[in-house]
């Protein structure tokens, strides 16, 4: 097992795990903090001189070999792990040596006493951390349909996104699991004539059921919620259980309140608003997500309008 000290946020994406990242790194000392290691986060940056700076930072962090090598072999990417156990093509016990093959040498290797990595990767593999890290927390951040669809498609208006990428991104960047991969599933024989938007209401019910369920057999592991933390009257409270719990560990001190000061009016990734809010669905838009999303939607208490 990896020993030492970490903390994993997780989710479906359109969280503010970046936004994760850069807190853990201010705020944890003697720590080292990542966003998506296993990832070449470059889509989103514009220019030449940018598009560079971030593909050597990122090559600088997760090294040449892990980013370069391992992974155009398939063995550096833990989000393709979180993608079969969903499809149902990977045991637990493969997933857990897969993810101790890949984050062993490479957590170890990581300057300071405590390692934290915000990534979307894991959100199919919570279960399966407590036999890979001996002391960790895992947060994993859900957040209301209605608006992680419309931050979807928005952002997917920019840079692909989920069930967004054209011929040439489908080839070369990551493809997120579908009604056609998964045995018995409602919508396998609806898939192709659906829009992109009624599959992303299938990928917010399917992926995050997933991750629930996950999360049940993990007691390291809690779920939060996106709207508590960066939407709420008691935002700051809201953020400070979660810090307090992802940060308890033996020997590592708590982190003061007071230094998340004014991190919660920072705004990380923020989507172009094209796609409307839900205010300004279409019946149609309405009606779909309420079949698909519903039962879900109940179940997590959140609201419809």
């Amino acid at each position: 097992m990896i020993k030492k000290p970490t903390i994993i946020i997780t989710s479906l994406g359109r969280t503010g795990t970046k936004f994760f990242y850069e807190l853990f790194k201010e705020i944890i000392p003697n720590s080292t903090s990542l966003h998506e290691p296993d990832v070449f986060n470059i889509v989103q940056y514009r220019g030449k001189g940018e598009l560079t700076r971030q593909i050597l930072k990122q090559i600088r962090e997760a090294g040449v070999y892990n980013m370069i090598v391992r992974k155009t072999l398939g063995k550096w990417s833990l989000i393709k792990l979180s993608d079969a156990r969903v499809r149902g093509e990977l045991s637990y016990a493969n997933a857990m040596q897969q993810v101790l093959s890949q984050r062993r040498k490479f957590v170890h290797s990581q300057s300071g006493d405590v390692y934290a990595e915000s990534s979307t990767a894991y959100y199919g593999l919570i279960d399966v951390l407590k036999d890979v890290y001996e002391h960790h927390r895992v947060a994993y951040i859900i957040r209301d349909g209605h608006k992680w669809i419309q931050s979807w498609m928005n952002w997917g208006g920019m840079h692909g996104g989920i069930y967004g990428k054209g011929r040439i991104g489908s080839i070369f960047a990551h493809n997120w699991p579908t009604a056609l991969e998964i045995e018995n599933d409602p919508y396998k024989l609806k898939w192709d004539s659906m829009s992109r938007f009624e599959k992303l209401c299938w990928a917010w019910v399917r992926l995050n059921e997933y991750a629930l369920g996950t999360i049940q057999e993990n007691p390291n592991a809690r779920l939060f919620r996106f709207e508590n933390i960066f939407r709420s009257k008691d935002r700051y409270q809201q953020l400070a259980d979660l810090v307090q719990f992802v940060t308890t560990f033996p020997h590592v001190d708590p982190i003061a309140t007071d230094s998340l000061e004014g991190w919660l009016d920072r705004q990380v990734h923020k989507s172009v608003a094209r796609f409307p809010s839900w205010e300004e669905w279409s019946a149609e838009h309405k009606q779909q997500f309420k079949t698909i999303c519903g039962p879900l939607m109940e179940k997590l208490g959140y609201e419809f309008d």
